[in-house]
């Protein structure tokens, strides 16, 4: 396909997309529907920050639920304080959470690979524990609740819009989403993307050639952590309530089958892991009722993992991948075999 031909296409499939999203809503008015949809979305935007990480720079963080929990925090408990709405609250847990990778990076990217993964492991037990024990400050198991819902005021006219319904948080999470991709797709095709995979590849070679791996992969923990932060601060606003249990370890077993089985390090892998993960859980409620239950669902996650490790290790995506480009090679042949 011509370069021209291949970004008109590209350039029709984000419109269908863009179209799709803004109509999905209307068409399916049911707000259970609407809730998985917006639980979709969000394991998108988690996944593109973890993955800007794990996949793009080969350092498995296990400890991105903390910046998850307290960016939710930040939203319930500093940002009312300082007097700021629901973007500045998102703002404030996005620059501090990414603030918080950059110092926390300095230490932890000292070790390497399984003791990285190991040591913000331990980092986020340390965390929640510390959420937990806090009572007068975060409630502890009781949780913060009452976190306001977003308001937003129309210029020159001094109406208030509140958001309460699910798609109202529908379509206030959508352009976050789009944030999101855009700053994954900006970072990962540019020049810092070609970086991070020469990071990702061999460390002594990326110095050799001027790269300096600890400074690209502060850059992608701390744009990953940020993002994580601010979609802390919508869940907030969007459930009212923060519990410890945001940074629980079941989040990151997700983000972990959610990028993995998808594809590391591909947009098209993350997305998929994310469809496949986000409509799985709502699908094994329905289909095993009370038999499969959260606990046995991580089990089966677990399994699905190191199944997808040991037979696809390049994901989903590398398996769509592998059959496209026998289907063009296929026909060009039976082109020959037919003239």
């Amino acid at each position: 396909m011509k370069p021209k031909n291949r970004q008109r296409w590209t350039l029709l499939a984000i419109a269908v997309l863009v179209v799709s999203l803004i109509a999905l809503p209307q068409v399916f008015g049911s707000g259970y529907v609407i809730n998985l949809m917006i639980d979709t979305m969000r394991w998108t935007i988690f996944a593109l920050g973890f993955d800007l990480v794990a996949g793009h720079v080969s350092a498995v963080s296990l400890g991105q639920p903390v910046f998850y929990g307290i960016g939710a925090y930040i939203a319930a408990l500093l940002a009312p304080r300082l007097g700021l709405g629901f973007l500045g609250g998102m703002l404030l847990a996005a620059l501090l959470m990414a603030a918080l990778a950059l110092v926390a990076g300095v230490a932890f990217f000292r070790i390497r690979r399984v003791t990285f993964a190991i040591g913000t492991l331990g980092a986020a037990i340390i965390a929640q524990l510390i959420a937990n024990g806090a009572t007068k400050l975060t409630g502890g198991a009781l949780c913060t609740a009452s976190v306001a819902r977003p308001e937003f005021a129309l210029p020159f006219t001094g109406t208030i819009i509140r958001i309460v319904k699910p798609i109202e948080y529908y379509y206030l999470l959508l352009p976050i989403l789009a944030v999101a991709l855009l700053i994954y797709w900006a970072l990962t095709t540019s020049r810092i993307g070609r970086a991070f995979t020469t990071v990702r590849e061999d460390e002594v070679r990326a110095s050799a050639v001027g790269v300096f791996p600890l400074r690209y992969k502060l850059l992608a923990f701390a744009v990953g952590s940020g993002m994580t932060g601010a979609l802390g601060a919508f869940q907030a606003h969007y459930v009212t309530v923060v519990c410890p249990t945001e940074m629980g370890l079941d989040i990151t077993t997700t983000l972990l089958i959610i990028v993995f089985v998808g594809g590391a390090a591909r947009l098209r892998g993350v997305i998929l892991g994310s469809l496949l993960f986000g409509l799985l859980p709502r699908a094994l409620e329905l289909v095993g009722g009370q038999i499969i239950t959260p606990a046995y669902q991580q089990i089966l996650y677990g399994l699905i993992l190191v199944a997808v490790m040991i037979f696809m290790p390049d994901g989903l995506d590398g398996v769509m991948t592998r059959v496209m480009r026998r289907l063009r090679r296929r026909k060009p042949r039976e082109a020959e075999v037919q003239a």
